[in-house]
């Protein structure tokens, strides 16, 4: 009886564990596979800093205007996509950016050798994968006593 009961206990604290290491992770994963999605497909140009505003602790948020070259009929010939820098930039200054054929509006200021995702990737993996194998077991382990 009171080996069924420190099985039934651990597995809730693993389900719980595995659950919060899987979803405390899902906005690296996000950006993971932004950055990631950007340096297999992303297309090198120039942008035009349209915008600031002020987001806080010395950052701003920066709106871009890229010019799409080859545009389908979905998308128009000028995108904005916004990103936050860090002090603030001369308006009507060109940077040079990284942007994805597929949706324009992810963009990423900077060029295609600047892009590194390896933390995003070791996180998702250690903590994503992981929190979904604990996960697992713990819905597994009272079923198999």
């Amino acid at each position: 009886m009171e080996n069924s009961t420190f099985l039934f206990v651990a597995a809730c604290v693993m389900v719980m564990v595995g659950f919060a290491a899987a979803v405390s992770q899902v906005g690296i994963f996000l950006k993971y596979r932004r950055l990631r999605r950007l340096a297999r497909f992303g297309v090198e140009t120039e942008a035009l800093a349209k915008s600031q505003e002020y987001a806080g602790s010395g950052n701003y948020r920066v709106s871009y205007e890229i010019s799409v070259d080859g545009t389908d009929s979905k998308v128009d010939s000028k995108v904005e996509f916004d990103d936050i820098r860090r002090g603030e930039i001369v308006l009507g200054s060109v940077v040079a950016v990284v942007y994805d054929r597929g949706n324009p509006r992810r963009g990423k200021t900077g060029s295609l050798k600047d892009i590194d995702y390896r933390a995003e990737k070791i996180a998702v993996f250690c903590f994503g994968y992981s929190g979904l194998v604990v996960f697992v077991a713990g819905v597994v382990l009272p079923q198999m006593v």
